[in-house]
């Protein structure tokens, strides 16, 4: 992932969101330190939603759920 300075990212938001709707990814750093990240909107809403409680918690789940061998095979589902 690319890395741009606040200042750089002042001076070219325009081009660097074009870039970003095309698929790059920033982060965006403040003296030197990462500080944010910028996404294309679609991955955007994919890491809003993986880490979204509900989601977390039937993910936490189904890993219990597979531990303790309770899960069907897929071919059992066909």
């Amino acid at each position: 992932m690319a890395q741009i300075g606040v200042k750089e990212l002042k001076a070219t938001a325009s081009a660097v969101i074009e870039e970003v709707e095309g698929g790059a990814a920033f982060v965006v750093t403040k003296r030197g330190k990462p500080a944010a990240v910028l996404l294309p909107i679609d991955e955007a809403e994919d890491l809003v939603l993986a880490n979204a409680d509900e989601y977390v918690r039937m993910r936490r789940e189904a890993r219990a759920a597979y531990r303790a061998g309770k899960t069907t095979a897929l071919e059992d589902l066909a």
